[in-house]
Order: C-alpha cells, then sequence, then structure tokens
C-alpha cells in the first residue's frame, strides 16, 4: 500500500483533513458570530485561543461521525 492510497473501506487522507478544515472553520465562525450577537466587542487573545480550540475539537469529532457515514471511494462499474 502506497501513502496516497486509501485504507481498505476508508476515505482519502485527504478528504478528511479537508473536511476537518471546513468543518473547524464554520464551527469558527459560528461562535464568532454567537459571541458578537451576545454583545461581546473584543476578544483577548485567549479568547481567541479557546475559540480554535473549541472550533478544531468539535470539527474533529464532526469529521470523524461524517466520514465513517461517506460512501466508500471507488471506481464506478464500467458499461
Amino acid at each position: 500500500m502506497t501513502p496516497v492510497d486509501p485504507p481498505p473501506g476508508g476515505q482519502p487522507r485527504w478528504l478528511v483533513v479537508l473536511l476537518a478544515a471546513g468543518l473547524s472553520l464554520l464551527v469558527a465562525a459560528v461562535l464568532l458570530l454567537l459571541l458578537q450577537l451576545v454583545g461581546v466587542e473584543q476578544i483577548s487573545l485567549v479568547g481567541v485561543l479557546l475559540v480554535l480550540v473549541a472550533a478544531a475539537v468539535v470539527g474533529g469529532y464532526g469529521t470523524r461521525a461524517l466520514a465513517a457515514r461517506l460512501p466508500p471511494v471507488g471506481r464506478r462499474p464500467r458499461g
């Protein structure tokens, strides 16, 4: 097995990484919008780090849940 081949029955690593990055970015944006709606005007460096860590954790859990439900990677049959 070469490093670019997906594990048997799994998704390609690049797809999982992109999915995790996208979900984490989405969660971070939602958290920042919620903070703005609550009325927070400024966030300290510690606050930004907490938002980033929370987004990464939630995005990671979401990725694990979504990647398991995606259809297996394969080529379409000919004909």
